[in-house]
């Protein structure tokens, strides 16, 4: 005879809404843990934001005196009477991340130019795939970057908030072996709470299986008890966490600065956060991408104004964190008849934070005349995406990746740090 309590936990967690959990994938790149070195650097923290759909890095860091950019594009592009925030002889940021200037002075901005991946693809999904699992082109990899690191250097007594993401679902960067907290915005607000007390009902209270509910055991294993209860605990630590921290700045009022709130009450309660995923869509400008006005400039302004507030808001933190900001693919050089621009191939990323080499501009720029773009359309690629993430891994994590880390490649050095 079946039990009723089963198919009850089972129609329960279809429809509680509760996704937040400890995420396992299964993996096809597994390294040693003693495969790896650390420096001598004290591990800090890294927050990857990912900007989805291919955003247009070059109306983000612009090379607002070239007359081939201008010329590409007519309504699009950038001028210095436009509020361009001059970097350089050369580039400028747009007037959306003026808020960055002061980091810039500071040395705490570090722009990457005409970086990407070496693959042709200009589909959002494959590239996606290939960056966030750092292996181009290769579709048996499905463990993410930040994963692979998670699983190398993982040790007993490790904090339960090493990792996480502010989001519905793990990004692919952090989906493998190792267990990663998915927290959707819902558990941040008043009914996750009471959500918890449901599944506590279902998990059972003090360790143990709900009485009469033995057969729960046999059926499912006592692995999907146990991490109920882990995924139960941390997000109530969690909830405690964003309940007695502190901000010392006033964040926008939109979704991104109210998560990058949450990921810096974290921060500074020194609980052991090391990796922070977070998603930022709507990047994919075919129309109405405007210059100065329309969708980029108000998405931009978003961007800039909420990760300087996160900046001040870490304070003394932000010595120990570095921010990277990565989208899969840049756009067209050319803007379409649609006052926007299509996909492309060469992008950009920025890192920003404590120890990064900042004020200057990294990666090597190619010339903007036919012969210099790629395909005759696109920026170049000049900088592999994956120079920079092992870049990152080193400098703001201390972690040196071993031979294999990056499928088939070894990545060059950039003297980001």
């Amino acid at each position: 005879m079946k039990s009723n309590h089963s198919p009850s936990r089972r129609d329960f967690l279809r429809t509680a809404g509760l996704t937040a959990g400890f995420t396992l994938c299964p993996s096809s790149l597994a390294l040693s843990r003693s495969s790896f070195s650390w420096t001598k650097k004290k591990p800090g923290s890294l927050v990857c934001i990912y900007l989805r759909g291919g955003a247009d890095f070059l109306n983000m860091i612009v090379p607002y005196r070239d007359d081939a950019y201008h010329s590409a594009r007519p309504t699009i592009g950038l001028r210095k009477e436009d509020g361009v925030v001059e970097l350089d002889s050369k580039f400028g940021l747009h007037p959306g991340l003026s808020a960055w200037e002061s980091l810039w002075k500071s040395k705490k901005l570090a722009p990457v130019v005409m970086v990407g991946s070496p693959h042709t693809t200009r589909s959002h999904f494959d590239a996606q795939d290939f960056m966030e699992f750092a292996a181009p082109g290769d579709r048996s990899v499905r463990t993410g970057w930040l994963n692979r690191y998670l699983a190398a250097t993982q040790k007993k007594g490790a904090s339960e908030f090493r990792a996480m993401a502010l989001q519905k679902l793990l990004p692919r960067s952090l989906r493998g072996n190792y267990p990663v907290l998915a927290v959707p915005s819902s558990m941040e607000k008043k009914r996750g709470a009471k959500t918890l007390s449901r599944f506590e009902e279902f998990y059972g209270v003090g360790g143990g299986v709900m009485e009469g509910d033995e057969s729960m055991m046999d059926r499912d294993g006592d692995v999907v008890v146990k991490s109920g209860k882990v995924t139960i605990e941390t997000l109530r630590r969690y909830q405690d966490l964003l309940e007695k921290g502190k901000s010392s700045v006033k964040y926008p009022g939109g979704n991104f600065g109210k998560k990058l709130q949450s990921i810096a009450k974290v921060l500074k309660s020194g609980s052991g956060l090391e990796i922070v995923g977070l998603d930022y869509g709507g990047w994919d400008d075919h129309a109405g991408q405007g210059g100065v006005e329309g969708n980029h400039h108000t998405r931009l302004a978003d961007l800039g104004n909420s990760l300087k507030l996160f900046c001040d808001d870490l304070g003394p933190v932000l010595d120990t964190t570095t921010i990277l900001v990565m989208t899969e693919f840049g756009r067209t050089f050319r803007e379409n008849g649609n006052s926007g621009t299509d996909h492309g191939h060469g992008g950009g990323m920025f890192v920003l934070g404590g120890g990064v080499r900042g004020g200057r501009i990294h990666g090597k720029w190619r010339s903007l005349t036919s012969d210099g773009l790629y395909q005759g359309r696109d920026l170049a690629v000049t900088t592999d995406f994956r120079d920079v993430l092992a870049e990152v891994l080193h400098g703001s994590l201390g972690f040196e990746p071993p031979k294999g880390f990056f499928p088939n490649y070894s990545p060059g050095h950039l003297n980001l740090y």
